[in-house]
């Protein structure tokens, strides 16, 4: 028994090591040399059962390119392929690459004339500036924090309705497990303790978050989009950070229930979203299927 838990320690050392590697690793110029011009390749991780990515960055850009209507095709990261500043999502287009979602988004509104996306009053862009990084830096660390600094909080991300599937029921699944349960934890507990909601208690957490809601809720108020009656990048920001905290399961299902009762225009924004810009959402899950958009076109 004791020689296992030996082996376990040191295999998750070293597993710990290989993917700070990888998150260093220098990428090719290019992951797809055959591409299309004024096509976007979108890097993300897998598929996931009940929502299409873990990523709430993912969730925002997906969506954004979907409203912008920009033809794209989705890359699976293979939890390997990583941006120069080891993140994902990225892309690729007519040959250059771009990291960082807001970089990304600046780069497409530009390329494909789609500035349309952001509200013209200078007022009314102040605070989808001030919204956005409400939900990018302070709403979603409350939802890392949590899952980090609690039992089993990174459980999902193992089990079927996560990623579990792709990895079968053997061996790879066992490290895949252990990888998930040991060294991804520490990493977002690094990282959420670096960004400082690591250091709060979950009450903290969950209070703070709830007041995250009340005011991103007042703000949408009875508008079916936070940029009136069309959605902006605003709402590919919203939804993607709204998504996440519904779909990833969360101590007691708390901020879930903020989103869906106590704010139900919030749950609504996310369900009308979904209807209108990923009606695939639930063949993308059953199937894990990176691109089953491309059906629908």
């Amino acid at each position: 028994m004791c020689v296992a838990v030996t082996l376990l320690a040191l295999l998750g050392l070293v597993l710990s090591q290989v993917y700070q590697k990888l998150l260093r690793k220098k990428m090719p110029a290019l992951l797809n040399r055959d591409w299309k011009k004024q096509h976007v390749y979108m890097v993300q991780y897998p598929r996931c059962l009940t929502l299409p990515n873990l990523s709430p960055w993912s969730l925002k850009l997906e969506p954004w390119l979907r409203i912008a209507d920009i033809p794209y095709t989705n890359i699976d990261s293979e939890f390997k392929k990583f941006s120069s500043k080891g993140q994902v999502p990225f892309v690729e287009l007519n040959g250059r690459r771009i990291d960082y979602s807001n970089f990304i988004i600046e780069a497409l509104k530009h390329e494909f004339g789609k500035t349309d996306l952001e509200p013209t009053d200078p007022k009314e862009q102040s605070l989808a500036r001030a919204f956005s990084a409400l939900a990018e830096e302070h709403l979603t660390w409350s939802l890392f924090a949590l899952r980090s600094n609690t039992k089993n909080g990174l459980a999902f991300d193992a089990s079927d309705d996560g990623l579990g599937r792709h990895y079968g029921t053997g061996l790879k699944r066992q490290i895949f497990n252990f990888v998930t349960g040991r060294v991804n934890k520490r990493l977002v507990t690094a990282r959420a303790n670096a960004q400082g909601m690591g250091r709060h208690s979950p009450d903290e957490l969950h209070a703070i978050a709830k007041e995250d809601l009340k005011a991103i809720s007042a703000f949408l108020g009875d508008k079916p989009y936070f940029g009136g009656d069309r959605p902006t990048t605003l709402d590919a920001t919203m939804f993607g950070h709204l998504a996440s905290l519904i779909y990833i399961p969360t101590p007691e299902g708390i901020l879930k229930n903020c989103i869906t009762v106590t704010y139900p225009n919030l749950g609504q924004f996310v369900d009308r979203i979904k209807e209108k810009y990923w009606p695939d959402w639930e063949e993308t899950c059953r199937t894990m299927d990176m691109n089953a958009h491309h059906k629908k076109e």
